[in-house]
């Protein structure tokens, strides 16, 4: 091919946009004859690193063949800019809106430096902590200023608003008393205090006001035919007025006048379906704080008007206007002279309550004790957060609840004692007997002593195998079955709730004549309220 032809050919394709060079095949065949060109015609002239820069050939044919070049055909290409950079030549430094220079490797800068001042400038290490070295490097911490919730590890620790001390209740340990004292078992006082706090039911629980102490005003209100506990009087009048207004009022149904006009709505309670009125209606207000107080008291007025919905089918408002043709009056029960015959609002009831039934309604205390199972029944709230946060904190640690049971197992006969001087304090029926070194015992008694001390807190089938022999008749292993249980009935061994048996020790020569309370029973231990030593 004439090398004139070449480069009429390069500059046709130079000169054409870009999108005109995209038949890559038709381009590879063009640079592959070309090349091949090039090889059989100059076999000594180097490869040039673009097509879009060659300069003119060298002829082989004598200067006389070779007519002078055109002046359009020696101009540089390179310099034209056109078509993309593979055509052009070198890479050249286009400057992109706003992004900042391109280095020569191709990489953007991450700041742009310039006359226009740094755009954005290196991350300084703040509350977002610094930015992270790498794959492996240190994670910046999250922010938390000013950006919505914070997170559940900045939240403040819960405070009680009450102080709650758990006993157990009177029925429930009437019948766990029984239970124990008829198994003769020996309980870590610990466990038994972790049975009673098992189940709510099983307690009875002494409130007082968190800040009692500061504040002499600061009391417990509770309500007399129920025994819920609230923090002012207001709260437990409105719990009677919704649960046990029936007990102080007669409900009397009297004809009134229907309301008169046009109501385009009516409000529903979605939570008990009742129609509460149109907005328009002068009633609309006492209507919904009469609900309020009768059905939910426990939830805030606002949040309960704004949960109501508005019902415009004429069905629902032409039923409403029906319902407002009766109203209810209340009748106070055993009435006395000088008290109204009939209250027509719920207000007027309220008032009524406080005036002349307060007593039979609510009292209030510095420290109110309640059972239980009124947790279950109790709507939440802080007096509910409350004890159940310290209940969990018993159930954990029993140190209280064990220290305030002492007295109500020494009533009921059990005996507490502790196993050494720091050791565990536990509580059985049966009073302890440590083994006198003077009293003499049979043999079969002593082989029992002695198994248990080589080793001790064996289970009873194990001990009466060793005792009795492998091999031994039910007769024989019976025998020693009724010398093991006479032990513990005596007191001599300690039977735990798991099976293990301990035999009590001997006493040492100074405490041989004690009583047995001196020998190894601390008088503060029996039926006392004060910690031992490993528990202050």
């Amino acid at each position: 091919m004439n090398p004139d032809t070449l480069r009429h050919m390069h500059l046709k394709h130079a000169c054409l946009p870009f999108h005109h060079l995209s038949d890559h095949k038709e381009v590879g065949r063009w640079k592959a004859a070309r090349q091949a060109q090039v090889k059989s015609d100059v076999p000594t002239l180097a490869k040039r690193p673009r097509f879009g820069t060659l300069a003119p050939l060298m002829s082989t044919e004598p200067a006389e063949n070779n007519p002078p070049q055109e002046q359009s055909f020696q101009l540089d290409l390179a310099s034209l800019g056109f078509g993309p950079s593979w055509v052009s030549g070198p890479a050249e430094k286009v400057s992109g809106g706003g992004r900042g220079p391109r280095r020569d490797d191709g990489d953007r800068p991450r700041f742009r430096d310039g006359p226009g001042g740094e755009r954005r400038g290196p991350r300084r290490d703040g509350p977002g902590g610094p930015r992270r070295d790498g794959p492996g490097g240190p994670r910046r911490e999250r922010r938390d200023e000013g950006r919505g919730h914070r997170r559940w590890d900045d939240a403040p620790p819960f405070r009680p608003t009450v102080q709650a001390a758990f006993y157990p209740d009177d029925a429930k340990f009437e019948i766990l008393g029984g239970a124990m004292k008829s198994s003769r078992m020996t309980y870590e006082l610990f466990e038994v205090a972790r049975l009673i706090l098992d189940k709510e039911d099983r307690l009875s629980i002494l409130i007082r006001h968190a800040e009692s102490e500061l504040r002499p005003d600061a009391t417990i209100s509770i309500s007399v035919p129920d025994g819920h506990p609230f923090l002012s009087e207001a709260d437990a009048v409105s719990h009677v007025m919704s649960r046990h207004l029936d007990q102080f009022f007669d409900k009397v149904e009297v004809d009134v006048e229907a309301p008169k006009g046009s109501f385009l709505m009516v409000a529903r309670d979605p939570r008990t379906g009742a129609l509460l009125g149109a907005p328009t209606h002068h009633s609309y207000q006492r209507n919904l704080r009469e609900h309020h107080a009768r059905h939910c008291p426990g939830v805030p007025f606002d949040r309960f008007k704004s949960g109501l919905e508005m019902v415009r089918e004429q069905e629902k408002i032409d039923e409403w206007v029906k319902s407002m043709s009766k109203r209810a009056e209340y009748a106070p029960k055993d009435r006395k002279e000088g008290e109204p015959e009939r209250l027509e609002t719920l207000d007027a009831a309220r008032g009524f309550l406080l005036a002349f039934r307060k007593d039979q309604v609510v009292r209030s205390h510095a420290e109110a004790r309640f059972a239980g199972r009124l947790l279950e029944e109790m709507a939440p709230g802080p007096i509910r957060d409350s004890v159940r946060f310290e209940l969990e904190r018993q159930r954990t640690f029993p140190l209280l609840t064990a220290n305030g049971i002492r007295g109500r197992l020494n009533r009921e006969g059990f005996h507490i004692y502790r196993k050494g001087k720091k050791g565990i304090h536990y509580a059985c029926a049966v009073r302890r007997r440590c083994r006198d070194p003077q009293a003499a015992f049979s043999d079969s008694l002593a082989r029992i002593f002695s198994e248990l001390d080589a080793k001790p807190g064996q289970h009873a089938k194990d001990l009466v195998a060793a005792i009795a022999g492998e091999q031994a008749d039910d007769a024989a292993r019976a025998k020693v079955a009724a010398e093991l249980t006479f032990l513990i009935s005596e007191g001599y061994v300690a039977n735990l709730p798991d099976g293990r048996l301990f035999a009590h020790p001997v006493l040492s020569g100074a405490k041989a004549g004690a009583e047995p309370q001196e020998a190894g029973e601390e008088g503060g231990d029996e039926g006392g309220d004060e910690p031992g030593p490993e528990e202050k």
